[in-house]
């Protein structure tokens, strides 16, 4: 181990930072330019503002930093900087989780594959191809049956997820396929690359999440959270902290995400994997070697008493303690998507007197503010961001979420298309 405790961020935002200093590490920040924000100057060390995506660019600047300023690890707890990190981790000798296995979690095409070459005995195979075109779709919808998902390899958040339901919807499907890859207003494109899309069996059963860490290849899952549909979309709006499984079922997920893990050859850090829970037990939908967003972390502190990112932080220089046994639920936790009118945003009210209520566990809206546009609802990522509760239980919990986001009043007007 390393004897420096300087930590590389990529990505992130204040709670990150917090968590990092509240360890006693020093901070160098790598962001986008835009998206800096300079209060967090007395948080860091030092910053590289640049592209981190485009490998070209970041590959000098991030070994300038390194010997400028000798961080021993690097951490990112964001989609598009889990890559970039684990190329740092490659150029530099570092240790963490490589780009390989890394890519692994964020292109959804390469994790089908991979799990279809590794051929993992208590690990489901999912059948999956890559769209080409209207005769690739017909023929997965004749192998494998109708409905099947088509979604982006990469990509995050729900979005540009459709379900084929019949070969006649393959052609609607293909026409807002292609409507995505023309819409570069949308912020997903800035940092995605969306081109190319997958095809998958359809899995029937509910949805939810585990969330998960590993010390050096010891996977264990710390929460389980249930995930509230909207109806007619695939757009996650609330979860919950437990999910309301049968003990079999908690044992099972116990057995298949560890085993998912190790077929995916992750060995240190967060996990946030997504599965269904089918005839064939749980069946992995996708996952990321990060902390899931919705205020998850504030829900699983809140309910079993640990720290997410202060376990992502503080674990490769052992300042915290590894787990072995996940610890007893207290009460439970629920988080809703907050959404508005599409248009510009004119006022948001309530969020004040939201936080003054004891059982708020936290407001994350993303930075919204008067002025920006509200896009329709085509994924959660064009949510305005979350409210997550405590109560007694996973139902109440659940109401409680909706009677808090209903306090927050985002009002709009109606705004130019982006796109004229």
């Amino acid at each position: 181990m390393a004897e420096s405790r300087r930590i590389l961020l990529i990505g992130g935002n204040s709670r990150h930072f917090h968590a990092a200093k509240a360890l006693d590490l020093e901070v160098v920040y790598c962001q986008f330019p835009a998206d800096f924000n300079p209060e967090y100057g007395s948080l860091i060390e030092g910053a590289l503002l640049a592209d981190y995506t485009d490998w070209d660019t970041f590959r000098p600047l991030v070994k300038a930093a390194y010997e400028a300023w000798g961080f021993s690890t690097v951490v990112s707890l964001t989609e598009p900087g889990l890559d970039p990190a684990g190329r740092v981790n490659d150029l530099l000798g570092l240790g963490g989780t490589s780009y390989e296995v890394s890519h692994r979690f964020t292109n959804k095409y390469t994790m089908r594959r991979w799990l279809a070459e590794v051929a993992a005995p208590d690990v489901p195979i999912v059948a999956s191809a890559v769209v080409a075109g209207r005769e690739s779709m017909a023929e997965f919808g004749a192998e494998h049956g109708y409905p099947f998902i088509v979604k982006p390899s990469a990509g995050t958040a729900s979005f540009g997820v459709y379900q084929v339901t019949d070969e006649s919807t393959i052609d609607t499907v293909l026409a807002e396929i292609g409507e995505r890859r023309a819409d570069t207003s949308h912020p997903l494109t800035q940092v995605y690359d969306l081109d190319q899309y997958l095809m998958e069996e359809y899995l029937d059963g509910p949805v939810y999440s585990a969330e998960a860490f590993s010390f050096e290849g010891r996977h264990i899952v710390l929460a389980n959270t249930e995930a509230v549909t909207l109806e007619g979309t695939v757009v996650h709006a609330g979860h919950a902290v437990p999910a309301r499984l049968a003990p079999e079922h908690e044992d099972a997920v116990s057995t298949a995400i560890p085993a998912f893990l190790d077929a995916m050859g992750y060995r240190d850090g967060p996990s946030h994997t997504e599965f269904k829970l089918t005839e064939r037990g749980p069946v992995v939908i996708e996952s990321q070697n990060r902390i899931g967003g919705a205020l998850i972390n504030e829900m699983v502190h809140a309910v079993y008493g640990i720290d997410m990112h202060e376990l992502t932080m503080g674990r490769p220089h052992r300042l915290v303690e590894e787990i072995t046994v996940r610890p007893a639920a207290k009460g439970a936790a629920a988080s809703w998507l907050v959404v508005a009118e599409p248009g510009e945003i004119v006022e948001i009210g309530g969020v004040d007197g939201a936080l003054a209520d004891p059982d708020t566990l936290g407001i994350d809206l993303g930075g919204a503010k008067p002025g920006d546009v509200v896009r329709s609802l085509d994924g959660s990522w064009d949510g305005l961001g979350h409210v997550a509760v405590r109560d007694a239980d996973t139902g109440s919990a659940i109401d409680a979420s909706l009677a808090k986001v209903a306090d927050i009043k985002v009002h709009t007007r109606p705004a130019a298309d982006p796109r004229d």
